[in-house]
């Protein structure tokens, strides 16, 4: 498998994220995304897939720790301009501004973010670094 296929599979548990009752089996897809980001030879490329499902994990541990409130408009604003940052299309350079536009972006969210949410949203900046950082001709 390589990142683009996962990718595809991952969009769908980002998808319903922002939906206010989450499926019930939400952690069978995301034990599904592990299995699938175990597959992907490249390490690169296994390191993003991986960083994605740590992120989708990170939001999910947030939602549990305050009851399971709905979202506020700012989380699934966030979750939005996420998504957006990680397009895999464009060039490398194209896709590094990308994911550091959206790490921006999420930074002003999480500032007027409610306060109990603040930290699960700029953890979202984490994956983006990672793909940020992966993008880079240097990076190895």
């Amino acid at each position: 498998m390589d990142y683009a296929q996962f990718r595809v599979e991952s969009d769908k548990v980002w998808d319903v994220l922002d939906a206010k009752v989450l499926p019930p089996t939400l952690q069978d897809d995301i034990a599904r995304l592990k299995e699938l980001a175990a597959t992907i030879e490249d390490p690169k490329e296994r390191w993003r897939a991986e960083g994605r499902i740590e992120s989708i994990e990170g939001i999910l541990r947030e939602g549990e720790a305050g009851n399971q409130k709905p979202w506020s408009d700012a989380m699934n604003k966030a979750i939005q301009v996420h998504s957006a940052a990680t397009d895999d299309s464009g060039t490398p350079a194209e896709r590094i501004a990308r994911a550091e536009a959206g790490m921006e972006a999420i930074g002003r969210i999480a500032d007027s973010a409610p306060e109990d949410e603040q930290y699960a949203i700029i953890e979202l900046n984490e994956s983006l670094l990672m793909l940020a950082e992966a993008l880079k001709p240097d990076s190895e």
